[in-house]
């Protein structure tokens, strides 16, 4: 089994692991980042109209910001000079609540504070904080089985494509997935405390049950006097 060797490894290669990184690296700091996806961005993903990633698409995972509420992110979205506009939200908005019901319009509730978009989807911070990092630190498709606690660190058993497995020597670790994924997907040694395991599992992942889509039928030009451009439904598409 080959092995090598990280002075910081870092697991997912989401917001939160690539931010992670882009402060490692500007430190010099050498870091592996793996991500068990086939893509970088974790919930972050702009696509298409096909579905497939895109520089100036259709966010289907995190696509707004608040600058005045997460000032740490909209730092991070001046630092790396990223282009921004404000979240259009003047106008009612139609709620259909059941299918026996007709939609509802309602007096839509100005935001306050004021959210934002970034130009070319949500992706455009994930691109940019990957601009900034080495090309050969992130792996893809390398999914993190065991992590073995070590005299001089912590050992990485990594599953790769073809049933191929690597091992990674790095002196510190940092794990940016949700607690219950990585309670349910890693083994430890030594085990896990079973109330840490408990914790973990516990913990949720904020927005786990929400979903995101983009329909592709409904036209601007049929959009409603008045309205926002905003439908909402308790019903499945």
């Amino acid at each position: 089994m080959k092995s090598t060797d990280a002075t910081v490894a870092i697991i997912g290669a989401g917001l939160s692991g690539l931010y992670a990184a882009h402060q490692l690296h500007a430190a010099g700091v050498t870091v592996q980042i793996l991500e068990a996806r086939d893509r970088v961005g974790g919930r972050i993903l702009s696509v298409d109209e096909k579905g497939r990633p895109s520089e100036d698409g259709f966010d289907l995972g995190a696509s707004w910001i608040w600058p005045k509420m997460q000032p740490a992110i909209g730092a991070l979205v001046d630092e790396l000079g990223l282009s921004s506009f404000t979240q259009f939200s003047e106008g009612d908005v139609v709620f259909e609540r059941f299918s026996r019901e007709g939609p509802l319009r309602h007096a839509g509730p100005r935001q306050n504070p004021q959210s934002i978009r970034l130009v070319g989807g949500t992706s455009a911070i994930v691109r940019a904080l990957m601009a900034n990092l080495p090309e050969d630190c992130i792996r893809c498709e390398a999914h993190v089985t065991r992590m073995v606690l070590a005299e001089d660190g912590v050992r990485l058993i990594i599953s790769l494509p073809g049933g191929r497995e690597e091992e990674i020597h790095a002196s510190q670790v940092i794990t940016a997935v949700p607690p219950r994924l990585l309670e349910a997907t890693v083994q430890f040694t030594p085990a896990l405390e079973p109330s840490t395991a408990d914790r973990w599992r516990s913990t949720p992942t904020w927005m786990a049950p929400m979903r995101s889509f983009s329909p592709s039928t409904i036209a601007r030009s049929g959009a409603r006097p008045g309205c926002r451009e905003r439908r909402r439904a308790w019903l499945g598409p």
